[in-house]
């Protein structure tokens, strides 16, 4: 059996957690270390310490990762030493950890564009010759110029993938569709290009309705326009893509997102995709048929009024999306295997 040891932020809504869920279910033998400290949520307001070695790049162990992993190394053999975007994990302890197991193989996983100062930590930095395999849904990353320049030996470009036990078609009562529904819906966090489309979309009359981190920032609110200033994780999540009828995937510009975990997501739980268009994203989904793609804000609106005065078009589409994911092999079980394997070839 192999067994992983695998160091990540397991707060509730995080995608971490569904990865160490799927591992067991898949007959992995997954230890945890947590990088937080016990109770944490993303909603937690950092310290003034906290802002500051964000912004130095030097992030604190607040959870007592790199001692913890040497004990568990220390304690019982592993396969597979998992950093989940472990930031605050030093090359001191990857080193230390190779030369109590020579044979563990260290893997890094992340879904940020690590390229960007703000998401790759100092600490992280000194270590990247270390990671036997670097994985990112970054497709950028893996040119020669990017993280191999760096450092990284080895890597592996993966598409998102999703949940099937979370990220599925929901029934929704006449309650919840009043409650989480819209004409057109977002969920995500508060950046101001997105604000600025949302706004837009409110102003040509569209019923608009966000869900997410940060939006007490948006002060542009015209009639139309509903900011929920809140999260929704996993059912709720769920309940909201399933009770409206379009459903936006914007992209982190700071991040060079073009394709983000929404954009598997979404189309998994059955709800129509309005996304923004790049050749990586056509590459999953053909535009008009599984998804619905724009490149400025004068298109999203038009073609938002068109889908909403077609509703055939909107099952469709939603119907064509859902099928493209379920037999696409995007499940979180796929991406696992594949990274796995790829991890543990060289003792094959």
């Amino acid at each position: 059996m192999t067994r992983v040891l695998f160091v990540g932020m397991t707060v509730p809504g995080s995608r971490t957690v569904q990865r160490i869920r799927t591992l067991r279910e898949m007959g992995i033998e997954v230890t945890v270390v947590p990088t937080h400290p016990e109770g944490a949520t993303y909603e937690d307001k950092p310290s003034l310490a906290e802002r500051i070695r964000y912004r130095l790049r030097i992030p604190a162990d607040l959870g007592g990762a790199n001692a913890a992993i040497l004990k568990q190394l220390a304690a019982s053999p592993y396969d597979i030493l998992w950093l989940d975007r472990a930031v605050a994990i030093r090359a001191a302890t990857l080193r230390a950890a190779k030369r109590s197991a020579p044979d563990l193989r260290i893997v890094w996983y992340a879904e940020d564009d690590m390229m960007n100062s703000h998401h790759l930590s100092y600490w992280t930095e000194r270590a990247l010759p270390l990671f036997d395999l670097w994985v990112t849904t970054k497709s950028a990353n893996v040119q020669a110029h990017e993280m191999p320049a760096k450092g990284v030996r080895r890597m592996l470009f993966v598409n998102n993938s999703y949940d099937p036990a979370l990220h599925r078609a929901v029934v929704v009562t006449d309650a919840e569709r009043r409650d989480l529904g819209s004409d057109i819906s977002f969920v995500g966090t508060f950046e101001q290009a997105r604000a600025k489309s949302l706004a837009d979309l409110a102003r040509a009359g569209f019923d608009v309705r966000v869900w997410g981190n940060g939006w007490r920032r948006a002060s542009d609110r015209p009639a139309g326009l509903r900011i929920e200033d809140r999260p929704v994780y996993d059912d709720d999540y769920a309940k909201v893509v399933c009770a409206s009828r379009l459903n936006l995937c914007f992209l982190r510009k700071e991040n060079r997102d073009l394709q983000t975990c929404r954009s598997i997501e979404i189309p998994a739980m059955g709800g129509l995709m309005v996304h923004e268009r790049n050749a990586e994203i056509a590459g999953l989904f053909k535009d008009g048929e599984d998804a619905v793609l724009f490149d400025s804000d004068a298109e999203l609106i038009a073609r938002c009024r068109d889908l909403l005065f077609d509703a055939e078009a909107c099952r469709r589409i939603a119907q064509n999306g859902h099928r493209a994911v379920l037999e696409g092999g995007y499940r979180h079980e796929d991406r696992l295997r594949l990274i796995l394997d790829t991890a543990l070839e060289r003792h094959r």
